[in-house]
């Protein structure tokens, strides 16, 4: 792209919409940029946060045993085959994760991530954990309507 007049003009109204100067949640209207990532975060955790704490009980049914064998399969690393079959039958048009990379990337470009991506299942069956961070979400915030403020209305 030129850097242009034009270029500059379309860059400065694209940011003029996407601007967020405050939001209102629940009546309560937030308008620094700490005050609002707090109430946004606060607002979605309530929304996606399970409130029903009652759990079917399981006592005396019968439910079938794995096989040792079965157990012994589920506990052995992933193969790299296993992985690029996996990786494979993922549909590659889905929003990229928190890296920015999505499916179809990692796709085509197995032979560049291949190692990388091999060593975080490695790290994983070694320690038994994740890094947290490849849990990590971002909320992308649409307006529904012009001029939007309330969380209601993204």
């Amino acid at each position: 792209d030129r850097n242009t007049k034009f270029f500059h003009r379309m860059a400065n109204l694209h940011r003029k919409f996407n601007h967020l100067s405050c939001v209102v949640v629940d009546g309560v209207q937030y308008e620094g940029l700490h005050e609002m990532k707090t109430a946004i975060h606060d607002f979605y955790k309530d929304l996606f946060t399970e409130s029903e704490h009652w759990r079917p009980k399981l006592d005396g049914m019968s439910l079938p045993a794995l096989r040792v064998v079965d157990k012994e399969l589920l506990e052995q690393a992933f193969t790299e085959e296993e992985v690029v079959k996996a990786l494979l039958d993922c549909c590659g048009d889905k929003a990229p994760g928190p890296d920015g990379m999505s499916m179809a990337f990692l796709q085509s470009n197995w032979d560049t991530v291949r190692v990388d991506v091999m060593r975080v299942f490695s790290e994983f069956f070694s320690s038994g954990k994740f890094v947290r961070s490849l849990n990590a979400t971002f909320i992308g915030l649409i307006p529904k309507k012009a001029n939007a403020e309330n969380i209601r209305d993204f």
